[in-house]
């Protein structure tokens, strides 16, 4: 398997929600969360290693992506020029996540999945 999709109960803006969160190793530093319960199509691409960080030290991030993890809670604080919002789940359910996508591929090893042959998509970078 290198790729999965969990449904996550998430608390929005406008209450109780099922969330996305995918995990594709040919993409192995971002977690993919999707929103259709607010917007159809709605995505947030999200370091796994912030999500990491911040269940190890509580919080993570600066800027558009902020992780705050206490108790049984995490919180990600979400912004862009559009707006901002924040997205309640559970500790326990990003946690399994996290480790999840650890299984798959494990942190520092991510290079070793990348596909290298198109380099149209990295200006500069030669083979």
């Amino acid at each position: 398997m290198s790729a999965f999709t969990l449904q996550l109960p998430a608390l929005l803006g406008d209450g109780h929600a099922t969330i996305s969160a995918s995990y594709d190793a040919s993409e192995p530093y971002a977690i993919t969360f999707g929103f259709d319960a607010v917007q159809p199509g709605l995505e947030w691409a999200i370091s796994r290693e912030l999500l990491s960080d911040a269940l190890i030290y509580g919080a993570a991030g600066v800027g558009e992506v902020k992780v705050t993890a206490r108790g049984d809670l995490v919180v990600l604080g979400l912004s862009n020029p559009d707006g901002t919002g924040a997205v309640v789940l559970r500790r326990d359910d990003v946690a399994a996540l996290v480790a999840k996508t650890h299984q798959m591929v494990r942190p520092g090893c991510e290079s070793r999945f990348l596909d290298w042959s198109d380099t149209a998509e990295f200006p500069g970078v030669a083979l």
